[in-house]
């Protein structure tokens, strides 16, 4: 009897031991599979940051190309008017070629938000703590916040100017020259009413401020080049 018991003491203790190892496989099986099923979410909300760079990519080349030839014009415009009188042909090519690109439009670079919005508010940011991919996140939507600042300033500046110009009728004079100049009809009391108006002091301030706007271009630059970082960093990880 001691015997039996022995042998059904020691099968009791096998059966146990044998049912904790297979509940332990479970348990370790389960976690893989939801680590599993969580890696492939937040994958999924990295995916939809990158696709959200790819598109601040296109804005910004859009964004840039507006700055670049704003600021040539600005200073375009500031080299014409050290003259003690406009050129005519200078104007021509003012109006031509550069007014589409007047710092007083107020253009400004808007950022996709809303993945990472998405990735903040679903409790999965944690997962990347610590990462390559947080800290490039984190400079990258700071200086989206920089440039908004930037641009914000800047155009707040703008819209006070192209304000006082409407007010004292110079937009709708200068409208009316650069038809005349497009057509070879400006008279030379036109030409002087054209000097005037050019020499405005908020025509003249917000070219003179928007030639120095080189500092918006290094910040798309380096948001540029932060977002190629963070959607090379992305496709690295969902390749792992």
């Amino acid at each position: 009897m001691e015997n039996k018991s022995g042998k059904y003491l020691k099968y009791a203790i096998g059966e146990i031991i044998l049912v904790v190892i297979g509940i332990l496989i479970a348990l370790q099986i389960n976690n893989w599979n939801s680590n599993q099923q969580e890696l492939k979410v937040l994958n999924g909300y990295l995916q939809n940051i990158a696709e959200n760079i790819k598109a601040d990519k296109s804005n910004l080349k859009t964004i840039k190309a507006f700055r670049d030839s704003s600021i040539i014009g600005s200073r375009f415009f500031l080299k014409m008017m050290d003259s003690e009188s406009v050129n005519i042909e200078d104007a021509t090519i003012y109006f031509s070629r550069y007014l589409k690109f007047s710092p007083l439009l107020k253009e400004k670079f808007k950022s996709d938000l809303s993945g990472f919005e998405s990735l903040k508010n679903s409790g999965f940011l944690p997962r990347i703590q610590d990462s390559k991919i947080e800290k490039e996140l984190f400079k990258y939507y700071s200086l989206v916040t920089d440039i908004k600042d930037e641009e914000g300033e800047l155009n707040d500046l703008m819209k006070e100017m192209m304000y006082d110009l409407y007010k004292k009728n110079v937009i709708q004079e200068l409208n009316k020259t650069r038809r005349k100049i497009a057509n070879g009809t400006l008279t030379s009391v036109e030409i002087e009413t054209l000097n005037k108006n050019l020499n405005h002091p908020s025509f003249f301030a917000a070219n003179s401020r928007n030639r120095g706007v080189n500092y918006l271009i290094d910040l798309y630059n380096e948001l540029d080049k932060t977002g190629t970082t963070i959607i090379n960093e992305i496709n690295t990880k969902s390749n792992d």
